[in-house]
């Protein structure tokens, strides 16, 4: 345990310094002062264009984030053969997949408490209520950037970051738009489309389970029952795409 703990506080250092992540975070500092300017554009919608352009800057930095930062965690080490060096030391397959995962999940944690607190005075300044919906549509974020990390760590373990980072991208848009694909399918009389669209919601992540952000934005209450389903959804999303890394990490000659 002590191992993990060790690997995770160096992922974490090292991604702190990371250039990145600091391009992201003037990004999403730039788009949440976009939202006070644009929101100055309706005086009886501001309130509602701010808290939906703050919400925007920190979804987005958090999917760049686990896409952009996860697709290299693993192979960086690869490129650079730093693996050899860890893993010549008394830590097994698993616990480095698990300190590497700890120390950017750590990082995703520092970066929407940072940009929350940032969205909170905007909030204030408009007299839009801080309350549970607020922090439940944060809670939404971060859980959707464990799937999300799931998926990138898995296809690092044996696709290029290049080709990691595009197919994350193309599940990340499947997963906003899994709802859709159900609503036409219902509507639609072609049996063939109702299948489809129920087999590729069961085998891909329906990331729309984590989207409170509207709720925040017009009040709309959000039961303990669904957000409890929803972590218990991303954390088997996130323990099964691990699992599946862990086997292929073992199996993979580094040799």
């Amino acid at each position: 345990m002590n191992s993990i703990w060790v690997l995770a506080k160096n992922t974490f250092l090292e991604l702190i310094r990371d250039r990145i992540l600091y391009g992201l975070l003037v990004f999403a500092v730039l788009l949440i002062g976009l939202s006070l300017a644009l929101g100055q554009l309706s005086f009886a919608e501001q309130s509602r264009i701010s808290a939906n352009f703050g919400f925007t800057a920190i979804h987005l930095s958090m999917v760049v984030l686990s896409i952009f930062v996860g697709s290299t965690l693993v192979a960086k080490e690869l490129d650079k053969k730093t693996i050899f060096t860890l893993l010549a030391r008394p830590l097994s397959r698993p616990q480095f997949l698990l300190g590497k995962c700890l120390g950017l999940t750590m990082v995703t944690l520092t970066v929407v408490m940072g940009l929350a607190v940032m969205l909170c005075f905007v909030f204030l300044g408009l007299s839009v209520p801080i309350d549970i919906q607020y922090l439940t549509a944060l809670f939404g974020i971060i859980l959707e950037s464990f799937v999300l990390l799931g998926l990138t760590i898995f296809f690092g373990s044996f696709a290029s970051p290049a080709m990691v980072v595009t197919s994350s991208i193309g599940f990340f848009l499947i997963g906003h738009w899994l709802n859709d694909l159900s609503f036409f399918a219902s509507k639609s009389k072609s049996e063939a489309f109702l299948r489809f669209s129920d087999l590729v919601s069961s085998f891909l992540p329906n990331l729309e389970k984590f989207n409170w952000r509207s709720a925040v934005i017009y009040q709309e209450k959000i039961s303990g029952v669904e957000v409890i389903a929803a972590l218990g959804y991303s954390l088997a999303w996130f323990v099964l795409l691990m699992t599946l890394t862990s086997i292929i990490l073992r199996r993979k000659d580094f040799a």
